[in-house]
């Protein structure tokens, strides 16, 4: 098994581990989102161009992280 075939199977497991977990989808979605860029980054890919590299929430304009406040 190479180290690609590893990381590609441990996504899954963890995928199938969040659904077994109840979690919504909104929850699992950016659980997994985050393991594919951790997983890219073990693989030394690039993030694919295009893609988010952080959840928005609707109305904030600010580029807080972790609930940081507002000012």
């Amino acid at each position: 098994m190479t180290f690609r075939d590893f990381v590609e199977q441990s996504l899954s497991d963890f995928d199938a581990h969040l659904r077994r977990e109840g979690l919504d989808g909104a929850t699992i979605e950016m659980r997994l989102r985050a393991a594919r860029q951790f997983a890219l980054l073990l693989l030394g890919e690039p993030q694919p161009k295009g893609e988010a590299t952080s959840r928005r929430v609707q109305g904030d304009t600010t580029n807080r992280r972790f609930g940081g406040p507002r000012n």
